[in-house]
């Protein structure tokens, strides 16, 4: 399990959602991501930027996942619509240029430039391998939730 540093005492925890976590759960519901994001609506402040935005928009419109979106009545506008309305827009005032794959750098400015307590990713090589990164707890979707239960029973 990754570390978890110091959490704010009160209020709700503000989190980041990696792209691949929001890909998870759009095409499987009952995936671990899935729960995490679900968690994340519910109990946090979760943040987006028009780049992290921009970035789920483009991959969950790739037609390699078209196959995932055959019922009329779950659709990607659907699950974006809610995405967007569960989530905060930020502005991006710190950039990173830390992480080993650029592309995951937007992760760390958006979670810098909104004070986040956390990340939640799936990506073990470029982000949780670096949890902590400047006080700001890393977390599988599985240790997210683990967390989160550990918290509403000591929070």
């Amino acid at each position: 399990m990754t570390s978890t540093t110091s959490f704010m005492s009160s209020g709700l925890k503000r989190v980041v959602v990696d792209t691949n976590v929001l890909l998870s759960t759009a095409i499987y519901p009952n995936s671990p991501s899935a729960r995490a994001l679900t968690t994340a609506f519910a109990f946090c402040a979760m943040y987006h930027s028009p780049e992290t935005l921009h970035e789920i928009t483009t991959v969950l419109n790739r037609s390699k996942f078209d196959r995932y979106f055959l019922d009329t009545e779950f659709t990607r506008d659907i699950f974006l619509e809610a995405y967007i309305d569960k989530s905060i827009e930020a502005e991006i005032t710190q950039i990173s240029s830390d992480c080993e794959d650029p592309k995951d750098n937007m992760f760390l400015s958006l979670a810098l430039s909104t004070n986040a307590d956390m990340i939640v990713s799936g990506d073990i090589k470029h982000l949780i391998s670096i949890d902590p990164y400047k006080g700001i707890s890393i977390l599988s979707p599985k240790d997210f939730g683990e967390f989160m239960r550990r918290e509403s029973f000591t929070g």
